[in-house]
């Protein structure tokens, strides 16, 4: 696209500017006011042409948190009521910020659409939400067919507008990656004035995005002037790290939307941003919220640290350093640690006030209770008028014990390793969500690599088979891969007809080594040598766990909250079990087990889980045998055998880190404990007499097998673990969100 440039303005004094932008200074928000077969065969998402002329009046509308669902009628009345609004506005173009629909169903998107005035189709712009990610069947096919690609950028009238995408399929909090921020840079660097947008809002107590403090590195030379987020359901304006940040009220709590138009303001330009409430009649009432300057903050120089020092820890405390580039930039200072046990959610914080000595300041924060490893610092840089610049700056707690697990090695591989790593003997295998495949060889002082190859996007864990000659990789691009294990060659490709979002599992059937998984609504029974289709069967539903198999049945869950098995040789339904009272399509998805990796237990038992209870079924009638009311939908099970000194039993881990041992034939807790962060997707692994887990923020801790124990708590890394790791020669071999591999010396 061809870019246009806004006509030069003086520059703005940091008075002038405070002055235009003083409304956006406040941390608090005002109070929240009360497929196929698609409407259009053509992408949205683009305009007929860009302008380049500056000069040419520029307005436009953002929107945020439509949630659309066929089947609220009252929510779709909203939408038609505000897009009908917005039209008579005669916006330059529109903006979503994601959280379109409720789950990405194909009816959702479609009852979206229907809203939509066909004089504003041509000038709406749409990013994803963790609703569109979250439970999407499609792996954001249907998303992207129908809104085209993110990230992307457009110019409009002398204004660069960036469409930002951390969203991650199958999960709930944000993550950008190298390889988007990178973009990022890139397309901003031959930009004029840019506003971006994206669904998850930034810094103040936001914490939902894993790697937002790269992201305002990232921009921090960079010509952004504005975001506009949504998520939270509220309003709020912050002014931050040199731009002003809007997190949007959402459409689902009423019928609202804001207004920005280019203006002009002492000789300056700026963005006038107005919020709108349109009533039951049609009617709107605009309230002016804030202005936002399209210079250059001229005292967001001054409130960028030159530096930022954490000395090592002294008992419970570590020193903090900070210089500013002027004296009397800053009127306040604030610093603690990152919250990073704060998963994809808010946090107040737990600051504290650094002291002044001209333009250098220096206090303490409390690490006493951190594990050893690596950690953030986040400090605050707050100057008059409300508005505040936030960096980070890593620091390490080093072990005291001895015996305390450590990282030998490190190494990094494009995209996410999201799925579980799979070993088979020596032999490991990473697959990230960029398509890289890697098997390796860990050894104490690093891997050496034995081959890589490339398929379509991984998001679920790669399976060997019995033997370790064939390894299977589910892939986001319809296929099912068998590789051969000595060379990653291809023996054969599978093509589903959706994408491939479940690990598969590897079983004998009537002799027969088969492979079985599901993708969209099917669940496929194929022949593990050849990669012919033994079976098929309708799933009627989404699932994206691992199907468990006896040789008789194979058990797996379903989106449309019911837990079913199925003939293992011919993939007859044989039972379903209601896993969930929900009675709506996206209640019994969200509280069903869609995402669960199913178990079998001695004694004719399998053990299903959802975000509400784990229960154990007979598996010839599924009827309950037992159930405990814990959240263990996400984090395998593991079955533990007795050790000296100990019971053993099934470990059951909820997605908050709380731990049980329980007797497989009752649910009877033996022992309960629990490790303090969330844990999602990665389950654990044993060693001797302890089981080791990665929680999604990255903390390692040590269980003891017999009494549950924390022994051992070590901080990987700053980057979110949906990975279950792999134990090979004593060496535990971890992978996360930023693609990193490492390998952990285990006392």
């Amino acid at each position: 696209m061809t870019r246009g440039s806004l006509m030069t303005s003086p520059a703005l004094d940091r008075r002038r500017f405070l002055t235009i932008a003083g409304a956006a200074g406040a941390l608090g928000g005002a109070a929240s006011l009360a497929a196929p077969g698609s409407a259009w065969a053509a992408p949205l998402g683009a305009l007929a042409a860009d302008d380049p002329e500056p000069t040419r009046p520029l307005s436009f509308a953002v929107l945020t948190d439509t949630h659309a669902n066929a089947l609220e009628s009252t929510r779709l009345d909203v939408l038609h009521r505000t897009f009908a609004s917005i039209e008579r506005a005669a916006p330059t173009f529109v903006l979503n910020c994601g959280d379109i629909t409720d789950y990405g169903g194909d009816d959702e998107f479609d009852a979206y659409l229907s809203t939509i005035p066909a004089g504003l189709r041509d000038r709406l712009h749409h990013v994803p939400g963790n609703h569109e990610v979250r439970w999407d069947v499609h792996g954001a096919e249907l998303y992207h067919r129908l809104f085209g690609p993110t990230p992307y950028s457009f110019d409009a009238a002398g204004l660069h507008v960036v469409g930002l995408d951390p969203t991650q399929l199958l999960q709930e909090p944000g993550h950008f990656g190298r390889e988007h921020l990178d973009w990022l840079a890139r397309d901003l660097r031959r930009a004029g004035p840019s506003v971006l947008f994206l669904h998850y809002p930034f810094w103040a107590e936001h914490y939902y995005v894993n790697d937002q403090d790269a992201f305002f590195e990232t921009i921090a030379d960079l010509p952004v002037r504005a975001i506009f987020a949504g998520h939270i359901h509220r309003e709020q304006v912050v002014r931050t790290n040199g731009l002003t940040q809007i997190a949007a009220n959402a459409v689902r709590n009423g019928s609202f939307y804001y207004w920005a138009e280019r203006a002009g303001d002492a000789g300056h330009e700026v963005l006038r941003v107005s919020a709108v409430a349109v009533a039951a009649d049609g009617s709107d009432t605009r309230r002016e919220l804030t202005t936002i300057p399209l210079a250059k903050d001229p005292a967001a120089h001054d409130l960028r640290p030159r530096y930022v020092e954490v000395s090592p820890p002294a008992g419970v405390a570590a020193g903090v350093a900070v210089r500013l580039p002027a004296p009397d930039a800053a009127t306040a200072m604030r610093a603690q640690v990152y919250p990073q046990q704060v998963f994809g959610g808010g946090s107040a914080g737990t600051w504290v006030d650094l002291a002044r000595s001209g333009r250098d300041w220096s206090g303490t924060v409390d690490v006493g209770a951190l594990a050893a490893g690596t950690h953030r610092l986040q400090v605050r840089v707050v100057a008059t008028g409300g508005a505040q610049y936030d960096v980070t700056e890593p620091f390490t707690i080093p072990a005291g014990d001895q015996a305390a697990p450590r990282e030998r090695w490190h190494a990094d591989l494009p995209g996410s390793i999201q799925g579980a790593l799979a070993h088979h003997g020596e032999l490991v295998v990473a697959a990230t969500t960029t398509g890289a495949v890697e098997a390796f060889r860990p050894h104490a002082n690093g891997r050496t690599v034995v081959w890589q190859a490339r398929t379509g996007a991984v998001h679920r864990g790669t399976a060997f088979d019995a033997e370790g000659g064939t390894l299977y990789v589910p892939s986001a691009d319809h296929h099912l891969y068998a590789l051969r294990a000595r060379d990653g060659r291809r023996r054969w490709r599978f093509e589903a007809s959706d994408p491939v979002l479940s690990t598969p599992l590897v079983t004998s059937v009537q002799g027969v080594e088969t492979v079985i998984f599901s993708a969209g609504h099917t669940l496929y029974a194929i022949d593990a040598g050849t990669g012919a289709r033994r079976w098929s069967s309708d799933l009627r539903g989404f699932f994206a766990g691992r199907a468990a198999c006896d040789g008789e049945r194979v058990y797996v869950g379903a989106g449309d909250g019911n837990a079913y098995a199925f003939d293992a040789a011919t993939g007859t339904p044989l039972w379903t079990y209601n896993a969930t009272t929900r009675q709506d399509p996206y209640g019994r998805l969200l509280y069903g087990p869609w995402d669960d990796v199913i178990e079998l237990l001695p004694g004719g038992v399998v053990l299903v889980a959802t975000v509400s209870a784990t229960v154990a079924l007979d598996r010839a009638s599924g009827q309950r045998r037992w159930s405990v009311a814990a959240s263990c939908m996400y984090t395998p099970s593991l079955q533990v055998e007795g050790s000296p000194g100990g019971a053993g039993g099934v470990l059951l881990t909820d997605e908050f880190g709380r731990l049980q041992l329980v007797d497989p034939a009752t649910g009877v807790a033996v022992w309960k404990s629990e490790v303090g962060t969330r844990a999602f997707n990665a389950g654990p692994v044993r060693s001797g007499d302890t089981m080791w887990i990665v929680t999604a923020t990255g903390l390692l801790a040590g269980v003891d097998v017999a009494t549950g124990t924390v022994r051992h708590r070590r901080q990987l890394g700053p980057a979110n673990t949906f990975s279950t790791p792999v134990l090979v020669d004593g060496v535990l071999v971890t992978g996360d969100q930023d693609g990193r591999l490492r390998g952990i010396d285990l006392p």
